[in-house]
């Protein structure tokens, strides 16, 4: 049976047997690494939030993208070495409708924000709408989102997380996770001068169940109804390109007809 007679030392762990000084001592560093952990995390959440408030910031501010509620744009598709014309209607929160022409046939996809987004080909016989299966539907619904996941993130169901810095091509890149109920979890990289997102990276699951790392970079930023917006776009899969677009005309706040994103809507060619 250990002594419990203070020690000659005194001291805070005096009289303690030493199996119980040896529990207190664990206990106290697992204590103090949680507060540890929780004040790092509270600090990088911070640091999320900070990039998230400077990039609103400096591509408009909270009135002038808040005023920019529709865009209408055309311009091209490139995947290889075909160039197809496209065509874009987009409104706030997540309306999108896209026409894409190519060799005398038309494609059209559409999402109301409401239902399950659609699509009709000039090529199919006959050609009716159709709704679109539930992985590309997914992957539509994300990309219908009007403003991007820095701008005003808690409102709209984005969480984020801050990562570390990166160097990409000499400049240096905040790294932001950011995850979504409706979505995978995704990776922003934002310039650290310009704080502008310039490249989105995610995993997408084939039919298969394989995962295929993709990558989107944004270029061209230029004003539109006072908010800057990338006018390039080029996706990568596993590291090789996949098609790009590139915005020729954009419209800010056009006016929109209610049927424009919905299954009944008639399938106008972009403007050549």
């Amino acid at each position: 049976m250990p002594s419990l007679a203070p020690s000659p030392s005194g001291g805070c762990g005096a009289g303690l047997p030493r199996r119980l000084l040896l529990r207190t001592d664990v206990a106290v560093h697992l204590r103090i690494a949680a507060l540890c952990l929780l004040f790092v995390s509270a600090a990088w959440a911070d640091q999320a939030s900070t990039i998230a408030r400077i990039h609103r910031d400096v591509i408009g501010g909270s009135t002038r993208i808040a005023e920019l509620s529709a865009l209408r744009a055309t311009g091209v598709i490139r995947i290889g070495s075909r160039t197809l014309r496209i065509g874009i209607v987009a409104q706030r929160p997540n309306r999108v409708r896209t026409v894409v022409q190519a060799e005398g046939s038309t494609a059209t996809q559409g999402y109301d924000g409401e239902h399950q987004p659609w699509q009709i080909s000039s090529k199919a016989n006959p050609p009716v709408p159709q709704l679109m299966d539930d992985s590309a539907a997914r992957e539509f619904i994300a990309d219908a989102e009007f403003d991007d996941p820095l701008v005003a993130p808690p409102e709209r169901g984005y969480t984020l997380d801050y990562a570390g810095e990166t160097e990409v091509d000499g400049r240096r890149m905040f790294r932001v996770l950011v995850t979504h109920r409706l979505t995978g979890p995704a990776e922003l990289l934002v310039d650290c001068e310009t704080y502008f997102i310039v490249r989105r990276l995610w995993q997408r699951r084939q039919a298969k169940g394989r995962e295929v790392p993709m990558e989107m970079r944004y270029a061209d930023f230029r004003p539109v109804g006072g908010v800057i917006l990338p006018h390039r776009i080029t996706v990568l899969a596993s590291g090789r390109p996949a098609h790009e677009t590139v915005l020729e005309e954009v419209e800010a706040n056009p006016i929109i007809s209610p049927f424009t994103f919905s299954l009944s809507a008639p399938a106008a060619a972009p403007k050549k």
